[in-house]
């Protein structure tokens, strides 16, 4: 990528560092260029100059939509560890990754979408219905906190869209989740903190409009955090979110509990800690682990991308999406 700037030593310095990060970055470092698989010409901001592009291809795991503001690049992989124990489970899984630029100078920003807003804590339905409703381009699933309110469980801080849904900080985190929070800010970057470090409307004077809370925090300034050291070795279908930078996100669903089909392999799970790895090498600076098992959907145009358990195939009806941009290309259920 070049940007031209006025100052030829600024030049110089910004063609230096695009290099280096060119030599050293991964396959998920920010770049203009579309991707081998997408026929699109990008701006040198990698976005489009006006319209969109939208392209939905399944049969190779490849998804992708532009406009001027908002690009979103998803790809489906097929992921396997060794074992770091003797005891490790084996696993090998679908992984879809959601590659995410939002131009928050423009006002681009992640946003909550309920199923519906006058029943924003009640009212429920599955997460690719939720999106199509409401034509959102990219729709995953959060934190799952009504679960906690009906099993009388401390909901943890709930901001929505700048409004506060709940202020109950657990007093003593549970390891699983712990309660770490994932806020996501006006101004593009992401923060996690223990659940008692601020309060809701402490989150919102410093600019957070939206605020989740499950845990644990998996990855802080770039690296793993303490608590995979004593992460269980379980594999399970996962979900996480981390930056990369401030309006540059990352998004991550590791299929488990699926059968081989006609057409796609198994998915076992994926243990916490390679998760966490997976979140590093997509160049993650923090990622925060959310509700994962049959909680963890992702639908791009409506339509949802990742499998499920056979008994729940279109996952938990849940009240909410986190919503990246709309377009009228989105049918309606």
């Amino acid at each position: 990528m070049k940007r031209w700037i006025a100052l030829g030593c600024a030049l110089i310095w910004m063609l230096a560092g695009c290099c280096a990060a060119a030599e050293s970055g991964t396959d998920y470092a920010a770049k203009a260029a579309a991707p081998a698989w997408a026929a699109v010409e990008l701006n040198e901001r990698g976005y489009l100059d006006e319209g969109e592009y939208i392209l939905e291809d399944a049969e190779e795991g490849h998804w992708m939509y532009v406009s001027p503001t908002l690009r979103i690049q998803i790809e489906r992989t097929y992921e396997t560890f060794d074992k770091v124990q003797r005891k490790d489970p084996d696993q090998a899984f679908y992984c879809f990754t959601a590659e995410i630029w939002c131009d928050a100078a423009a006002g681009e920003l992640p946003h909550t979408v309920f199923t519906d807003p006058e029943k924003p804590k009640t009212k429920h339905d599955f997460i690719a219905n939720i999106a199509a409703n409401n034509q959102v381009v990219f729709a995953t699933s959060t934190d799952y906190y009504t679960y906690r309110i009906k099993q009388k469980y401390p909901t943890g801080i709930e901001v929505r869209n700048g409004v506060i849904i709940y202020d109950e900080p657990r007093e003593k985190p549970e390891k699983m989740p712990n309660y770490d929070t994932l806020a996501l800010y006006d101004d593009g970057h992401v923060e996690s903190l223990q659940s008692k470090e601020r309060s809701a409307q402490e989150y919102i004077d410093g600019g957070a409009s939206q605020v989740y809370t499950f845990g644990p925090c998996i990855v802080r300034d770039g690296t793993l955090t303490e608590y995979i050291a004593t992460a269980n070795r379980s594999n399970n279908p996962r979900h996480a979110f981390g930056m990369v930078e401030p309006g540059h996100y990352i998004d991550v669903i590791c299929e488990g509990r699926v059968g081989k089909s006609k057409t796609m392999m198994r998915s076992t799970g994926v243990m916490m800690e390679n998760l966490a790895q997976m979140m590093i090498d997509r160049g993650c600076e923090i990622a925060v682990n959310l509700d994962g098992g049959q909680t963890a959907v992702m639908a791009f145009m409506g339509k949802q991308l990742n499998r499920v358990v056979k008994s729940d195939p279109k996952g938990r009806k849940e009240t909410e999406v986190l919503a990246f941009g709309t377009s009228e290309s989105v049918k309606p259920q």
